[in-house]
């Protein structure tokens, strides 16, 4: 009898979740996360225009609403000398927010800078090369960024 009941339990939930949309039949996308890799480059100047070497390229995933790095992937690159730079996000979750820090790690060689984050949008930034599941493909954003320097007080 309790075969029976078992079956029949079974039966139901099948042809109710026919009726309300739910396919268990073909879920591949039930488990798991979207992913998308991201380059961000660009390049690092003074507020003259002027490129700076020395600068240090932070990577993080996601900062939390005060801010604060939930996950720092760590400096990823370093300007070179016409201030180039070039930071990769792999397993990234297509749509959300990038932060990269720039730091001057090299002292005074070439000025003094204060810290800059920028956020990056990922929301438009056209994917390509994915495989249809869970990996939406590859993505390229172009940030220049103006860094401020430091004034002795």
């Amino acid at each position: 009898m309790k075969i029976k009941y078992l079956k029949l339990k079974s039966w139901l939930l099948v042809t109710l979740g026919g009726l309300v949309g739910v396919n268990l039949a073909g879920c591949e996308k039930m488990y798991g996360t979207p992913e998308a890799h991201y380059q961000v480059k660009g390049t690092v100047a003074n507020s003259n225009g002027e490129p700076i070497e020395g600068i240090g390229v932070g990577a993080h995933k996601q900062r939390n609403e005060e801010g604060d790095s939930v996950e720092f992937m760590g400096y990823r690159d370093t300007t070179d000398s016409e201030g180039r730079y070039k930071v990769d996000y792999n397993h990234a979750f297509p749509g959300t927010p990038l932060s990269v820090d720039f730091h001057d790690i090299d002292g005074v060689v070439n000025g003094s800078y204060n810290d800059t984050v920028v956020t990056i949008n990922t929301e438009n930034v056209q994917l390509s090369g994915g495989d249809g599941h869970w990996y939406e493909g590859e993505g390229t954003v172009i940030q220049n960024v103006v860094m401020t320097e430091k004034t002795n007080k």
